[in-house]
């Protein structure tokens, strides 16, 4: 217990000393809380990666499914699924996020889908969600979009504040890795 409170604490100070000068992540609680869409004149909202309106409310709140976001962003997102179709014409909105409100699609930056991905994939693991992605997609993006460092920090602030992990992030350099994704994604 004693090791995951110093590894928290040095990843805090780490990620703090990194970004704490800017304006796209704050400190609460003495938690540096990292964000997704960063749009850097606006206000922050939560998002919940998975659709609050598809979870059960005891769901709403799990901090594996939880991120800051750009506030505009978030509300243009709405509920449209996350795609990277490449047969469909995008409106580039801000830093490499997309949409289509003809197709209610949302093509978020490269550097989110991973955390987008895992999201997603520990709502099924967890609660036995349906998935609300294409599994290739899903699947590919876990992959290929390895844990980012604030990835890492919001997981490791999970278990302190959550008492638990997300697997698919604390466990992405396992061996039997693949077959955790694959045994979640039932293929």
């Amino acid at each position: 217990m004693i090791l995951k409170n110093i590894k928290f604490i040095i990843i805090n100070l780490l990620y703090c000393m990194k970004y704490c000068l800017s304006s796209n992540y704050i400190l609460k609680n003495n938690i540096l809380l990292p964000t997704l869409y960063n749009d850097k004149c606006c206000s922050m909202s939560i998002e919940h990666i998975y659709p609050k309106c598809f979870l059960h409310q005891r769901h709403a709140n799990d901090f594996h499914n939880t991120f800051r976001a750009s506030k505009s962003i978030n509300n243009l997102r709405s509920n449209y699924m996350f795609s990277d179709e490449k047969n469909i014409i995008w409106e580039h909105i801000n830093n490499g996020n997309y949409i289509s409100h003809k197709h209610k699609l949302f093509n978020p930056r490269d550097s989110d889908k991973g955390i987008i991905a895992r999201a997603i994939l520990y709502m099924k693991y967890k609660y036995n969600y349906n998935l609300i992605i294409n599994k290739n997609m899903l699947y590919n993006w876990c992959i290929k979009y390895e844990p980012t460092f604030k990835e890492n920090l919001h997981n490791l602030n999970g278990i302190k504040i959550q008492g638990n992990d997300n697997p698919l992030i604390s466990k992405f350099y396992d061996k039997n890795y693949i077959c955790l994704l694959k045994y979640i994604l039932e293929i």
